[in-house]
């Protein structure tokens, strides 16, 4: 394992990326654009449950999010190989402002509906089918090589710190004053990166430009299937996605059903999983320093699994934002741990297409709120949680504990 996996964050880690002009552009902008995201999704999810009182309604909005983001997202990794990822990212942030501001307008002359609200998840949805794969494809641009491990936490904490102040921050506005001028301070985030982008000057892209559209996309999942921790890993990251991680997006029923708090509770509770996803990237350094990756892999997606089960018995709020900072915690490990492997073992001429099929994630959170809602519509939420905790447990002792090729795995040293 190489020296600088040994050191914190700050001293020699993810400082020394910060240092390089352009990232420390980038990384600014990616903050600003994820707490308006983090923002948005969080408003979108309460002001359709206030509508409506339908747990299966707010379902059906994060499945409007999911199906643009889900049936376009490779296509948009195939784009970002092909074509500037930088213009990819402005025009998308464009577009979500534009549809973000309309749905602020709507609340705000209090005309939205619930069919406002599914539009509005869907260009969201859409939007990120494009945005994600061009992100991550563009990046690793902005840093020395040897600087790309270093960089990847700091993408992630800009993640997790947003997810731990966002959802509070929307909470105590919509309590506050209502849903319109969150919707607008969203637009704001998203617009500052569109700005960062115009400051960077990234590297020369040696991706290929030819070849057709489905051509480069069938030539990206052979090259993933061809690698064992490649395939084993991803399979792990989506089913993950697919069966636990719209929690984000059950908590509103959580909150108000189970919990009886108001939207101040439910963005403390959504702010006590960033938390723990901040300190989780602020600890991952020490984590590689003590483990191997594939321990770091079983290890965390485990933990995430247990404490989700654990936040569907929960009869207590104190004991479930205490649990849901264990599921930040152990989730920024494991996703932190996927995204280092897979940047650092890419060939470049496939990394738009490879971390699009990994950020099929992001869309896929969609589906399993969607489902975890649905089925919690039938069976009730705690049911719903916990049965689907349950079997990605199962997966992974059952299928990604017993991986050799993660066994055995080193990354190169710098």
């Amino acid at each position: 394992m190489s020296q600088p996996a040994r050191v914190s964050i700050f001293k020699g880690g993810g400082l020394i990326a910060l240092k390089v002009r352009d990232f420390r552009l980038y990384w600014s902008g990616l903050v600003a654009q994820v707490m308006g995201q983090h923002m948005y999704q969080f408003s979108l999810g309460w002001l359709s449950f206030e509508i409506t009182g339908s747990q299966a309604q707010l379902g059906l909005i994060h499945l409007c999010a999911f199906v643009p983001q889900f049936s376009l997202t490779l296509i948009g990794g195939v784009l970002a190989d092909r074509i500037d990822p930088r213009r990819l990212i402005q025009g998308a942030q464009t577009l979500s402002a534009i549809s973000v501001i309309s749905i602020g307008l709507l609340a705000l002359s209090g005309r939205v509906e619930i069919w406002h609200l599914a539009v509005g998840a869907f260009m969201f949805g859409l939007v990120n089918a494009v945005d994600e794969p061009g992100r991550a494809s563009f990046f690793p641009r902005l840093l020395p090589k040897s600087h790309l491990s270093s960089g990847i936490p700091l993408i992630s904490m800009a993640f997790g710190t947003s997810r731990m102040i966002a959802p509070s921050i929307a909470g105590f506005v919509i309590a506050s004053v209502g849903a319109p001028p969150v919707f607008l301070l969203c637009a704001l985030g998203m617009s500052v990166m569109i700005s960062m982008l115009f400051l960077v000057r990234p590297a020369a892209s040696s991706a290929g430009k030819h070849g057709s559209l489905l051509g480069n996309l069938a030539d990206s999942l052979r090259y993933i299937r061809a690698n064992e921790v490649f395939s084993r890993v991803i399979v792990a990251a989506l089913l993950n996605a697919t069966f636990l991680m719209g929690y984000i997006h059950q908590l509103p029923v959580f909150a108000k059903v189970v919990l009886d708090v108001d939207a101040r509770g439910l963005g403390l509770l959504a702010s006590a999983a960033g938390l723990g996803a901040l300190c989780g990237l602020f600890t991952y350094p020490w984590l590689q320093a003590h483990t191997t990756r594939r321990n770091a892999i079983v290890y965390a997606l485990s933990a995430f699994s247990s404490a989700l089960i654990g936040v569907a018995v929960s009869p207590w709020f104190a004991l479930s934002c205490t649990l849901l900072f264990v599921v930040g915690l152990s989730q920024a490990y494991f996703m932190t741990s996927c995204q280092v492997i897979l940047q650092t073992l890419v060939d470049d001429q496939y990394r738009g297409r490879v971390m699009a099929v990994f950020t099929l994630v992001w869309g896929l959170v969609y589906l399993s709120g969607f489902v975890l809602n649905l089925t919690g519509s039938v069976t009730g939420p705690r049911a719903a949680l916990a049965g689907s905790g349950v079997l990605v447990l199962s997966f992974v002792w059952l299928s990604l504990a017993r991986c050799d090729a993660l066994r055995r795995l080193v990354l190169p040293a710098k």
